[in-house]
């Protein structure tokens, strides 16, 4: 699986009131059940402050299964997605991982 950091925007302030509307008291659990496919497309983790726009980290297999992902959940029709792919990824909880995986 390879890791994307994906920037959300809100199409307009009125997609942003539906989305924060339809998410308002939901548990992590229930977010990431609806995201996750076990096997090819799974988002990770999620920052969302009160911007126009926020973060998730995905695991895919490509960019394209995340954007199906968010299509199936009609979240192409509140926001915009850019997905880039990141070469490294390293956590405090894995410290023996090497920074850098690959020449650039």
């Amino acid at each position: 699986m390879k890791h994307f950091m994906c920037t959300h925007t809100f199409h307009s302030e009125e997609t942003k009131k539906i989305f924060f509307k339809a998410h308002f008291g939901k548990k992590s659990r229930d977010w990431f059940g609806a995201t996750n496919d076990e096997d090819s497309v799974k988002c990770v983790s999620t920052w969302i402050g009160e911007h126009d726009f926020w973060f998730c980290h995905w695991t895919a297999e490509s960019e394209d299964l995340i954007h199906k992902k968010l299509e199936d959940l009609r979240g192409d029709k509140l926001f915009y997605t850019l997905a880039q792919e990141m070469k490294s990824f390293i956590t405090h909880t894995s410290p023996d991982e090497d920074f850098i995986t690959e020449q650039y």
